[in-house]
Parts: structure tokens; C-alpha cells; sequence
């Protein structure tokens, strides 16, 4: 037993491992390491180790080799140990008896064994090898012990991996590093297809960055000057929906009218996290199917490969193949603000979270690339702001990784866009972002130059046989652009379900709904499927006028878009001003309703719109009390059904806009006729001076009627009840003078943004009929912005303060209107 345990010590270094293959259990042991070395954790197996070593890596063949050898050298050396002490005469047979009984053939001055005068003189150490030698337990003894000594040689030095872990078969851990790729054979096919093996392969890489991504359309523009169509493209986060919209065919300037002609405001809905994200992209993906229809990423003219992240596998996800809009909302699916895309197995998110320019990715395919880059690099941020904290921490990592790909590849052509102090969310400023991309793209001229001058390229060829496939879409874009204007919505390909905060505002200067004044504010159910949309929500409704405190609301509502230019829609808001209760138990049940039906139809021309529409609004201050009452209006139940038509007609030039509405409408019990016309005026003599004047007029067209003034009606007076009803008709001015900066905005957190600013002087007034003097009129200050969550939902909020001239009463107002109405 003595040598036996000699036979187990002797072979083993310093530095110990436990071997991974022994255990299949989660646990992280500590690992022994060399003195003055930190200890390393063991990594565990995802899975029970199979017996068998086909397919294992390297190291885990090593370790198991290793451990097989131990095992079977121990029992052979049992096995001797025994047979020695059968030996006859007392002598000892063993392998390592006889080993150490021949160590003194090593010391010249030694020619014996000492210590037993019955031992035999040494013979030498080649004899003594060969007696050991002649039984086939010592010889296969001999053999694995060399086997044994030489595994743990090379795995003490191979079995740690380069991450500094010990290696385990199946742990995903270790392949963090490893991207996945689907359609990789197809892609490198494609790539060598359009090459036809004569010459590299140039590669283009558009990187991610927020709003700043829209530059990559001017750099593709500058590209094509120079006769440059590259042979693949490599993107992520927004610089992936450039390059999906580029490699699907499109120009440079067909992609800048898609993005530019779309409200960005109309394509994400604000949601519950519910799915992983804040903002709901589906409308935009809606939008991209109606233009392009279904396409998949492999059957694209230009081969494109995407970059994502996975939630699930923690690895890069590579998508040359796919459905092309499931992979656009993968690419840009910032954490948080967007949801998570699933795929497979994976839940892919924005893979320009990792690396902002997959360079190297690139490079693995080709070594002639052209890099379109969107750094950002902001001096104005508040780096104590705990969202600004977060948001730079997560670009340090993604710049890092980036740069490092462009030092690593130095004979890369880097167009460096300088869009640099731009926003992540200057999705207002997008043709600046288009001619920054194409003046530093410019700017490396003589680059292009050169890169297209090459015979072996030959790129203008490939912008000409692009020529056909363009002049389609374009008949596909003109066709789409049709289809969506009208009410900026694409029929939604799949039902839509989503939980989301309700704010609906029925309360502002120029609300065509004018027996409504109230807010509703709530959580509810969306449901969008081809042509319908449906909405139920729960919460607080609050007269805006009338001061009184929040009451318990319902809002239900529903759109029907039968042909793209048609609408159908109907809102129900019920509110308990008394509190929720059953009539049994107040005596009262009193329920205030408020219902409308609208049938509209657009026709979008260029700059302008042609809107006709007719709208039925009913209110009832009590439905329980109305009974049999209810079909003869009186002061609390009213009704108005307005028909008529809307021109508006916007310029960028010093007449920025003209709006024009007139028509019907029957009031009181289905028996009062009025008419009214507007008319709006918007003039900038100086680049943000802009001067605004509107009238309006309304009248009753029976003799002894009277013209009803709504809160709603684009006026701001100071006394509403002094012209409301107070003739057969009444005229109404208003002038202002403001300064409306088109660049000036303000970021909180980049997470809300204030643009659209305004600041104006202001004055109304309204005459009735008979009088020489306006009945009501003032004089005051208005302010205005729009509020935006990340560049991409809006809202106008409206502020007021004026004057009675002559009555010196004084007013504040606030106002919530949609993005785009209201001053």
C-alpha cells in the first residue's frame, strides 16, 4: 500500500484542478491555483457528461483521457502490489520495487543494494527495466503512467481557456463570445456571386445611432454620385433600417421621401411595458409592409446582414435571412424603449448596444470596406442626471468596441458623419442629418475616387441594372403614399393587442368636437386588426372649464377605414359625477354621457388636404334621468350635427399656411340651422417671426335664432356667455405676433424633449350682430411647446394669460392638444 500511494502522488503538479468531466452538478467551486495567483472558478456543465469523447472539446478529452489513465493504471498497480508480497523467497516482484531498488545504478559509487545483503547486485538499469518489463501488468503499468503524465503536461497547460475558466462540455458561458449566424452559406454564396471570385468584395458598414442614422442617407447618396453600390452591407440598431431599406432596392432619395413624408409621432403608440418596452412599433412595421410588402432579408437585391443581442443566449445574433420586418424591429429594439423581438429561440434586442460599428464582423467576409459612422459625443448633458448616467454608461462600452474595430482595421474608408452633437432624438431635423452625411462623405472624395476608378470594381454597372427594379418601387411607393396620407395609417397585417395609459383632451382652441370640453385620463385596452381599431379604457374625466374635481370615467371608442381614404369612427364617454353607485342605493344613479359619430373622408394633394366630413355629437348631463325625454333636447341634453369641408394648404416658404372651413349645422332639437366659416392665415416675414390671424363667424339662418359660441372655437375671449347665443350671429378676430425658433428645444434626461416653441402677443375679439363694440375681447401672452417621449410621440401643451381691456378681468388657461393642432 506504501507504494501504491507513492504512485498517486508523484505525478501531480502544483497547480490543481477539479475537473469538470467528474461532476455534472450547477455548483461553482473554487479552484486551487499557483501561489501568488488568484484562484479561478470552475465553470458547470449545462447538461450530464456523456461517457463518450467524440464531439467534446480539446480539453475536456484531455481531462477524461487523464482520468480514464488514473483509473486504470491504480488497478494494475493493485493488482502488482499484491503479486509482490506473493513473491517467492521474500523477494519483491513489483514494478516499483524493483524501480527503486535500481536507483543506485544512478550513484557510481554505489553497486548494491545496502540494506539487504539477499539482493542481487545491480545489473544496471536497462536489465532491471527489462525484468520489470517481462510481465504484462508492469509493461501496460509503464504505458499509461507515460500516458498519464503526459496528459496532465498539456492539459496544465491547454485547459484553461482563454478567458481564464476551466472548460466544461455544453456550457453556454463559454460561448458568449460565439455570434450566431442564420443564413451564413447563403450570404458568403451571394457575396461571391456578385463578385464572381474576380475581385474583393466591398463591404459597406452603417452604424447605429439613434436619429442620427437618417446621415447615412446622404453618404449613400454621395456613394452612388461616385458610381458605389457596395456588394454587401453590414448594420445594426437605426443604421439597419437605412441599409434593410437600401438593400431592398430603394434610392437614397426614395428612402429620404419615406421617412421624411411619415409623422414619426403617428408610427409609436405610448404602451405598458407589457412586452418588454414603452413605445409600440407595430404601426411602423405596418407602415414598411404597405410600402414594400413582405419581403424576407435573403431574397433582397443587395445581401445585408444585421447585428443583434440576445436576452436569452446573452450572444450576437447575426440574420442574413428572415422576415424583413421582424428583423427591422429586432435591430433597433433599444432596451426599454422598444420591446424585445422574438425570433427562434432568441429575444433579440439592438445590437448596437455592444458595438456601435460592426467592423470586424465585416471584415471576416472581405478586407475592402467603406464605414459610415454616427458617434455621439454630446458637451451639454447633465452627467449627474441619473438617466444621463445610465445612458452614457451603456455608450462607453459600444463607442469602446467601435473604435477598437477602426483602429484594428486602419485601411478601412471611414466616413466620420459629423452629426456627432446631434440628439438621439432629432427625428424633427432630418434633412440637416441628410446633408451632413453627404458633405462628410464629400469630404473623402478622393478616397471614392479611387475605390470606384478601380477596374476591377465596375459599381456604376450596378447602379444602372438597379435602375428597373427602382422605377417599380417607385410605382409601389407612389401607390403606398396614396394609401397611407389620408389618415397616416397602414392596415395592420396581424390583430394588435396592447395595454396603454388613455389621455384624450377634447378641450382646446380649434377642437372640432364642440359639445365635449372634458379630459379623460386612464389605462385601457388597443386592439388594431386590418381595418378596424377598437379602444376601452377606465379611469378620471374633469370638465376643463367648469373646475370641478375628477370623476370616475369610462371611454370607449372605435375606427373603421373601409377604403383608405374613408373614415368611420364613434366615441362613448360616460362619467358618474356623483360616484359610482346603483340607483337603489343614492336614489339618484345620475350618468353623464357624451357620444359621437363622425363619417370624414381626406384627399391629400402635395403640401395640401382636402378634408369633407359630417359629425353627429349627442350629450346628456343625466341618461338615467332623460327617459321618455330623450329625443327632445333641452338644456341638458344637447345635440349638433356639423357637415362641411376643410382646405389647408402649408408652405415652407414666407406664407407658411392657409386654412380654409365652411359648412352646416343643426342644433337645438334637430330644428336649428346655422352656418359658419373660417378662415386661418400664417405668415413669417423673418426666418422664426411668425405673424397668425384667423376669423370665424357663425349664424343662425332662421329668423329669432341665435349663434352659439363653443369653447372650442379657435377665439380666445375673455367672457364667452357675452356673445354665446346673445344674437342671430357674431364675428370673431384673432391676431398674434410670436417668435416660433425651428432649432430651439430643450432634453430632460433625453428622454422628453421640447421643441416647437413659441412665445407670442396675442388679441381677440367678438362682435355680435347689432353692435359697434366687440362684446368680449383680450389681450394677453401665449406660450406653446410640444412635448415629445424620445423624439418620437408628441403632445401640444398650450399656455395662456390675458386681459379683459375693458372689463379688467383676468384669465389663465392651460391646454393639452395632439401634436400638430392648436397655435
Amino acid at each position: 500500500m506504501f507504494t501504491f500511494s507513492i504512485a498517486l502522488s508523484t505525478p501531480l503538479p502544483r497547480k490543481r484542478f477539479l475537473s469538470p468531466s467528474r461532476s455534472s452538478t450547477a455548483s461553482c467551486s473554487p479552484v486551487l491555483a499557483p501561489e501568488g495567483t488568484a484562484a479561478r472558478p470552475t465553470v458547470p456543465s449545462s447538461s450530464t457528461t456523456s461517457t463518450s469523447m467524440v464531439g467534446l472539446p480539446r480539453e475536456s478529452r484531455i481531462s477524461r483521457a487523464s482520468t480514464y489513465s488514473i483509473m486504470l493504471m491504480s488497478g494494475l498497480l493493485v493488482t502488482d502490489a499484491i503479486d509482490c508480497h506473493a513473491a517467492e523467497g521474500g523477494r519483491c516482484r513489483c514494478l516499483f520495487a524493483m524501480l527503486w531498488r535500481n536507483l543506485s545504478c544512478f550513484e557510481p559509487k554505489r553497486q548494491g543494494w545496502a540494506g539487504n545483503a539477499a539482493m542481487p547486485r545491480c545489473a544496471g538499469p536497462l536489465t532491471s527495466i527489462k525484468n520489470a518489463m517481462n510481465t504484462k501488468k508492469s509493461f501496460a503499468a509503464i504505458v499509461l503512467a507515460v500516458c498519464y503524465i503526459s496528459a496532465m503536461s498539456i492539459e496544465a497547460q491547454d485547459r484553461v481557456n482563454p478567458q481564464g475558466l476551466v472548460g466544461a462540455p455544453g456550457d453556454e458561458l463559454l460561448l458568449a463570445s460565439t455570434p450566431i449566424f442564420y443564413g451564413e452559406e447563403a450570404f458568403k454564396a451571394r457575396i461571391a456571386a456578385r463578385t464572381g471570385g474576380e475581385r474583393e468584395a466591398l463591404g459597406l458598414v452603417l452604424s447605429g445611432g439613434s436619429a442620427r442614422a437618417f446621415a447615412h442617407i446622404g453618404v449613400l447618396r454621395r456613394l452612388e454620385e461616385a458610381g458605389i453600390v457596395p456588394d454587401f452591407i453590414v448594420a445594426n440598431s437605426m443604421g439597419s433600417i437605412i441599409g434593410l431599406l437600401y438593400a431592398a432596392g430603394l434610392s437614397p432619395d426614395q428612402i429620404y421621401r419615406l421617412v421624411s413624408g411619415t409623422e414619426q409621432g403617428a408610427l409609436f403608440e405610448p404602451v405598458l411595458p407589457t412586452r418588454g418596452g414603452i413605445l409600440d412599433p407595430r404601426r411602423f412595421s405596418d407602415l414598411i409592409r404597405l410600402y414594400l410588402g413582405e419581403l424576407r432579408l435573403e431574397d433582397l437585391p443587395i445581401p445585408i446582414l444585421v447585428v443583434c443581442e440576445d436576452l436569452v443566449t446573452k450572444r450576437e445574433i447575426r440574420m442574413a435571412e428572415g422576415d424583413f420586418t421582424t428583423v427591422m424591429e429586432a435591430a433597433y429594439a433599444l432596451p426599454v424603449y422598444f420591446p424585445p423581438v422574438a425570433y427562434e429561440k432568441h429575444l433579440l434586442i439592438d445590437g448596437g448596444i455592444n458595438n456601435l460599428v460592426p467592423l470586424g464582423t465585416a471584415r471576416e467576409f472581405s478586407n475592402s470596406a467603406i464605414v459610415s459612422s454616427t458617434f455621439y459625443d454630446a458637451k451639454n448633458l447633465s452627467l449627474r442626471n441619473p438617466l444621463v448616467i445610465l445612458n452614457s454608461s451603456i455608450d462607453i462600452g459600444k463607442r469602446r468596441a467601435g473604435v477598437e474595430d477602426l483602429l484594428r482595421y486602419p485601411d478601412a474608408l471611414w466616413i466620420r458623419c459629423a452629426v456627432e452633437s446631434f440628439s438621439f432624438m432629432a427625428f424633427d431635423r432630418l434633412a440637416e442629418l441628410d446633408a451632413e452625411g453627404y458633405r462628410s462623405a464629400d469630404a473623402m472624395a478622393w478616397a471614392l475616387g479611387s475605390l470606384a476608378g478601380a477596374a476591377a470594381l465596375s459599381q456604376s454597372a450596378a447602379v444602372e441594372r438597379l435602375a428597373p427594379l427602382r422605377a417599380g418601387l417607385e410605382r409601389s411607393l407612389e401607390a403606398a403614399g396614396k394609401a397611407w396620407a389620408p389618415f397616416e395609417r397602414a392596415p395592420s397585417a396581424k390583430p394588435a393587442l396592447s395595454l396603454a395609459p388613455a389621455l384624450r383632451s377634447h378641450a382646446y382652441p380649434g377642437d372640432t368636437w364642440l359639445l365635449n370640453d372634458e379630459l379623460f385620463l386612464g389605462l385601457g385596452f388597443g386592439l388594431r386588426h386590418a381595418a378596424l381599431e377598437l379602444e376601452l379604457a377606465g379611469g378620471f374625466s374633469w370638465d376643463a372649464y367648469g373646475g370641478a374635481a375628477p370623476v370616475p370615467g369610462l371611454y370607449g371608442g372605435v375606427e373603421l377605414y373601409p377604403l383608405p381614404w374613408l373614415k368611420v369612427d364613434g366615441m362613448a364617454l360616460a362619467s358618474w359625477p356623483d360616484g359610482v353607485s346603483l340607483p337603489a342605493e343614492t336614489g339618484t344613479g345620475r350618468v353623464a354621457l357624451y357620444q359621437r359619430t363622425a363619417l370624414s373622408a381626406s384627399f391629400p394633394k402635395d403640401s395640401g388636404r382636402l378634408e369633407l366630413f359630417s359629425m353627429l355629437e349627442l350629450s346628456f348631463a343625466d341618461l338615467m334621468g332623460a327617459g321618455a325625454g330623450a329625443s327632445s333636447f333641452g338644456a341638458e341634453q344637447r345635440m349638433l350635427l356639423s357637415s362641411g369641408a376643410r382646405v389647408a394648404i402649408d408652405s415652407p416658404g414666407p406664407l407658411r399656411g392657409i386654412a380654409l372651413a365652411a359648412g352646416h349645422q343643426l342644433a337645438g332639437a334637430w330644428d336649428e340651422n346655422l352656418a359658419f366659416a373660417e378662415l386661418g392665415l400664417a405668415i413669417a416675414p423673418l426666418e422664426s417671426l411668425v405673424l397668425r390671424s384667423k376669423a370665424m363667424a357663425r349664424a343662425a339662418l332662421a329668423d329669432g335664432g341665435r349663434a352659439p359660441f363653443f369653447f372650442s372655437d379657435p377665439l380666445s375671449i375673455a367672457d364667452a356667455a357675452a356673445v354665446d347665443s346673445a344674437s342671430r350671429a357674431w364675428l370673431g378676430a384673432s391676431l398674434s405676433l410670436g417668435w416660433e425658433p425651428e432649432r430651439a428645444a430643450l432634453s430632460f434626461a433625453e428622454l422628453v424633449i421640447v421643441r416647437r416653441l413659441s412665445f407670442a402677443l396675442f388679441a381677440d375679439a367678438a362682435w355680435i350682430a347689432g353692435a359697434d363694440y366687440p362684446a368680449s375681447s383680450a389681450l394677453g401672452l401665449r406660450l406653446g411647446c410640444d412635448l415629445s417621449l424620445i423624439g418620437l410621440k408628441s403632445a401640444r401643451l398650450l399656455f395662456e394669460a390675458g386681459t379683459d381691456p375693458e372689463g379688467d378681468r383676468l384669465f389663465l388657461r392651460f391646454f393639452l392638444a395632439p401634436a400638430g393642432q392648436g397655435w
